[in-house]
């Protein structure tokens, strides 16, 4: 009896569950939701104040059985673009409205499904073709919540949409899709807060005539974007009021006056649209194999990715925490003439990447930051016909990047600077402030740079090849960076370093054997007193500053080129009393014929007479030959003869290898002496 009893109330327990979809619609129901759809989808047609409606007529609900048919407004618009010659007119867009069938969901969710094929026109004026944007088939479907006045799910797909402008196909795309999605905020499930996912995609996009060489085509396109902890309905309405008031002043004459305070309400709004935007974000466009001609040439690449977005965005404390990155990755690229051009051209890359990030650093005010730039198997090659025939030049290069990187980065302070500077130009224009309003603009500009306390550059490249008609040139690899350390201390530290392999020279120069085939440079600064720098440095900006305040006053007191002066001679005495001290950890440059090793260092001393004291080591291999070369060119005795005494004052010695060489001992002793090898440089200058 039992087991009779729940396969009954099991076999009934759909009926139940359908008992909400056989429920009539009613006209309440209908007013509900034309008022919902209204707000949620247009509201700019209930915005009074904002110019007139873009809407032509509003949205209608009526029951329809156990549903509602709705019918959407249509778009309609009428913008002033006045002809250059001052001839005023007016272009009209117009797209139908929208229809669908409307299902009541659970609570105040109702979901709409529709299949009206897109159709606007765009009418120019001026006697031109009206241009028709339409699709062959499109499928909408939306969901709203009442309650909560929100889109909260959206997908609009279009099959066989085309552009056409007097009769001919300007653009067609085989598949367009849009689709949204607006869901709680996982962190804040009891706040009005959403996360927002749009995406885009389009399908064979082609532009112009492809068949005929002129003309684009786009195998792909996608767009995904996300904005997280959203008042999602706030950021609906500024959005909404923003387009309005945008194109309410696009209706205008452009030679009537703008309407009071315009510039200031257009900069309100885009604050408040700014204000709602999230505390994070991610977007991502991918453009895939991409084909274009014309003007006898063409152009393409296989695919583009532009990735990038912010996190930990927090307006109370602008800029503090901020982090975020970026990248442009790009693969495939060319360009090429086609075969009519007089002096054709190609031009390859295998791959370009550009990315940038921002990280703060925990419980501190300050991020690191890095920027880098690759570029993968590029060549390029020039075709030039001259009267001796055709000729080619070409560059081929395997691998180059340029990286900086920043510690200390005080990104609050970078936008207070950014936003000051905005400030005073749009108050002053081209005119300069007074010292006054500067003063309060520097100090922010002093503690920002006064976070920084790394930076780092560098530049490589591998495999770098140059051919021209009379003269080749091969490099292996160069390399140079440059580090600044510990720049908000007083223990600062400066490094450089170069290094280059491989080089080769075809033909050969007639001096080619000097020529440097291999580089290595490494040079340290060490212990300078930065952050006391600084503070002297700007002490001098605000003194100068307050001394042409005086002086404008009274024109007998010191002006501000004077203090500054005075200023700069204290940060100068500061560096004299320091520990600064320069080392040559390497340097040796390698030619064919000769090398060059230089060693040493200095180091501050107050007590020297030029302030430092320095010792070196410097050993030349093949200079007699050199000197022995020089003689046989033309007007290179002269040089030869310069170089000569250069050459006596040297020790002769051998290299690793047997080579001739010839050694230096320098020495800036305290007294102020210059020695080379032990003689003194003032002796052998003309009394």
């Amino acid at each position: 009896m039992v087991r009779r009893l729940v396969s009954i109330l099991l076999g009934a327990a759909p009926l139940w569950l359908a008992g909400a979809a056989f429920a009539q619609a009613t006209p309440e129901g209908a007013a509900a939701l034309q008022k919902g759809l209204t707000t949620i989808l247009t509201p700019t047609l209930a915005t009074p104040g904002l110019g007139g409606p873009i809407f032509e007529g509003g949205w209608t609900v009526e029951p329809a059985g156990a549903q509602y048919r709705v019918t959407g407004p249509a778009l309609s618009l009428a913008l002033r673009d006045d002809d250059y010659d001052g001839r005023k007119r007016v272009v009209r867009i117009r797209c139908d409205g929208d229809r669908y069938i409307a299902t009541a969901g659970e609570g105040a969710v109702t979901r709409l499904s529709g299949e009206t094929p897109v159709r606007c026109e765009i009418r120019p004026g001026g006697g031109e073709p009206p241009v028709l944007f339409t699709s062959r088939s499109r499928r909408a479907e939306l969901t709203v919540d009442l309650a909560a006045s929100l889109l909260t799910a959206s997908i609009d797909e279009s099959e066989g949409v085309t552009v056409t402008e007097d009769g001919e196909t300007r653009l067609a795309v085989h598949r367009l899709s849009l689709t949204s999605a607006t869901t709680p905020h996982p962190e804040r499930p009891g706040a009005a807060r959403q996360d927002i996912a749009l995406q885009l995609e389009a399908e064979g996009l082609s532009a112009g005539d492809p068949a005929a060489g002129e003309g684009l085509t786009l195998g792909r396109l996608r767009y995904g974007g996300r904005l997280e902890d959203v008042d999602a309905a706030a950021l609906r309405d500024r959005v909404w009021r923003l387009i309005a008031f945008t194109l309410d002043a696009a209706r205008r004459d452009p030679q009537a006056p703008q309407p009071p305070n315009a510039g200031r309400k257009l900069d309100a709004l885009l604050r408040q649209v700014q204000g709602l935007i999230g505390s994070a974000s991610q977007a991502e466009l991918v453009l895939t194999d991409l084909r274009g001609a014309g003007d006898d040439s063409t152009t393409g690449f296989e695919s583009l990715t532009v990735a990038g977005g912010y996190r930990g965005l927090d307006r109370a404390v602008p800029g503090r925490g901020l982090g975020g990155g970026v990248t442009l990755d790009l693969r495939g690229f060319t360009v090429s003439d086609g075969p009519g051009k007089t002096d054709p051209g190609t031009l390859s890359i295998d791959r370009v990447r550009l990315s940038g990030t921002l990280d703060p650093v925990a419980g501190k005010p300050v991020a690191g930051s890095t920027l880098g730039l690759d570029v993968d198997g590029l060549s390029f090659a020039l075709t030039e016909t001259t009267g001796d025939g055709p000729s080619e030049f070409r560059f081929d290069l395997a691998k180059a990047r340029y990286g900086v990187s920043a510690e200390g980065l005080d990104v609050a302070g970078l936008i207070a600077v950014i936003g000051g500077f905005q400030s005073m130009v749009a108050e002053h224009g081209d005119d300069e402030p007074p010292p006054a309003e500067l003063s309060p603009w520097f100090a922010r500009v002093r503690t920002t740079i006064a976070a920084l306390s790394q930076y780092k550059a560098e530049i490589a490249v591998s495999d770098l090849r140059m051919r021209a008609p009379y003269m080749n040139v091969a490099i292996g690899d160069i390399a140079y960076s440059e580090t600044y350390a510990g720049l908000d201390g007083d223990r600062a530290g400066y490094g450089l370093h170069l290094g280059m392999d491989e080089l080769t020279l075809d033909p050969g120069l007639p001096f080619g054997d000097w020529v440097p085939r291999q580089a290595r440079i490494d040079i340290a600064l060490k212990d300078v007193p930065s952050r006391s720098v600084q503070a002297l440095f700007w002490d001098g900006v605000e003194a100068a500053m307050q001394a042409e305040i005086r002086h404008d006053g009274d024109s007998s007191l010191p002006d501000g080129d004077q203090a500054f002066a005075q200023a700069m001679q204290r940060l100068a005495d500061r560096l004299l009393a320091s520990d600064a001290r320069l080392s040559v950890d390497s340097f040796r440059i390698t030619a064919p014929k000769g090398a060059i090793d230089l060693g040493g260092g200095g180091t501050v001393n107050p007590r020297a007479v030029f302030g430092v004291t320095a010792q070196a080591t410097l050993r030349i291999a093949g200079l007699d030959d050199f000197v022995k070369f020089l003689r046989t060119q033309p007007d290179g005795a002269d040089a030869a003869a310069g170089i000569t005494v250069f050459q006596l004052l040297g020790r002769q010695a051998k290299t690793a290898d047997g080579k001739p060489a010839r050694d230096y001992d320098f020495v800036v002793d305290p007294g102020g002496r210059m020695l080379v090898n032990g003689t003194d440089l003032a002796a052998l200058m003309p009394k």
